[in-house]
């Protein structure tokens, strides 16, 4: 299976999840950049709806292999969805810092929440070795902790680097670059 976040923003330090920033490059750009070898893997692609994941995988895939996946989607921020990062109350952040995957944002979703929607889908989805799953940080950490049957707490602060093909470490510690070489993932 392979794992692949969205390409990076064009604005930092604005808070985003539902939804869409503008992209520092265009989604066909970095499906470019991924392995040409994605033409040779005909399988099923599960997609977040968000449209700088779509757009990837519109470049990778025909549309009769792409599913929207709802539940796919970054968490929900409610009302600090596009806000600058310093313009969301200090003791806010600060309660969001102290229960990462508990507090709920005003507005919106916990982590916990996010997790919970991810790893309902996943439970009832067939995965093999030719899926592909475009989505986000938050969505794809969730993805992890259920297919390697840990805690969210495990997995949540994974790093998950933008536009780049991953697959889960086999050991269950975080993600690794996809090996165009790697038969196995």
């Amino acid at each position: 299976m392979i794992l692949i976040r969205h390409g990076a923003p064009a604005e930092t330090g604005v808070c985003y999840g539902h939804s869409d920033p503008t992209l520092a490059e265009p989604a066909e750009q970095t499906a470019r950049s991924l392995p040409a070898r994605f033409a040779q893997r005909p399988g099923p692609l599960y997609c977040s709806p968000s449209p700088r994941c779509l757009a990837i995988a519109r470049a990778l895939a025909p549309a009769d292999q792409i599913m929207e996946v709802e539940a796919l989607r970054e968490l929900n921020f409610g009302d600090w969805e596009q806000r600058p990062w310093s313009d969301i109350d200090r003791d806010a952040l600060d309660d969001w810092a102290q229960q990462p995957l508990d507090y709920c944002m005003p507005g919106g979703e916990s982590g916990r929440d996010l997790f919970n929607r991810v790893h309902a889908w996943a439970l009832q989805t067939s995965f093999d070795e030719r899926s592909i799953v475009i989505a986000h940080a938050g969505s794809l950490r969730a993805l992890a902790a259920t297919l390697l049957g840990q805690p969210f707490e495990h997995t949540w602060q994974w790093p998950v680097p933008y536009g780049t093909a991953l697959t889960l470490n086999p050991r269950g510690n975080g993600f690794d670059i996809w090996e165009q070489d790697d038969q196995s993932s």
